[in-house]
């Protein structure tokens, strides 16, 4: 659970930066598309980086009012800024695999038929009972090393956390422009100690269905 809470924290942080840009699609004429095999699944690695470069090492982000901050403003609350100061880091989802297949066709001991009623108590799939169904398999390559942790990678620096209030001399002056606060109540790092800005790295193994849809 906790490693699933930063997994998520992590990402709605880095997809919320206004630095990222995402690379535009490119159409595949009908001759290419008729060539694809393996139509059954695909294989996906994702990599993000945010205010770091191909080495995953910070791009300017020391001293006062670097461009590595991100502030949050919360309803009710207008112009006062959480600021994230000295943030910086990267995400790497490798090899994960999405195909076609079906749930199995018998249960296992941990089967509870009441985790497919609604909160009004009605079935969700047909007689509660999911067996047989069309589902998505997700997973990772089974033919990993031993020792070897390279199915996710998250660094995640956050040097400074303060509030940043708008000037209200200066509408054009918001505080998330601002570096007046002079001490932090909050620093996070998330890492390995093997080298300078190494990734926490993690393993997967087994299988996943997501079915219901």
């Amino acid at each position: 659970m906790l490693m699933r809470t930063l997994i998520g924290i992590f990402a709605f942080l880095l997809l919320s930066s206004p630095g990222i840009h995402a690379g535009g699609l490119q159409p595949l004429a009908d001759e290419a598309l008729a060539e694809v095999v393996a139509q059954e699944g695909v294989q996906l690695t994702l990599r993000l980086r945010n205010n770091v470069n191909a080495s995953n090492n910070p791009i300017n982000c020391t001293g006062l009012l670097n461009p590595c901050r991100m502030g949050i403003e919360f309803s009710g609350r207008e112009g006062i800024w959480l600021m994230l100061k000295d943030y910086y880091g990267f995400l790497e989802i490798n090899d994960i695999r999405l195909e076609s297949g079906l749930l199995p066709s018998t249960s296992t001991g941990y089967q509870d038929p009441d985790r497919f009623l609604s909160l009004a108590g009605d079935c969700l799939v047909a007689a509660c009972d999911p067996r047989g169904l069309r589902a998505v398999r997700v997973s990772y390559p089974f033919s990993k090393g031993v020792g070897e942790y390279n199915d996710l990678n998250i660094f995640l620096n956050i040097g400074r956390v303060a509030l940043e209030f708008d000037n209200a001399s200066n509408p054009l002056e918001p505080g998330y422009m601002r570096d007046l606060a002079s001490g932090s109540v909050l620093g996070f790092r998330m890492a390995d100690s093997s080298a300078l800005n190494a990734p926490s790295r993690s393993r997967f193994d087994g299988t996943a269905y997501v079915f219901g849809f």
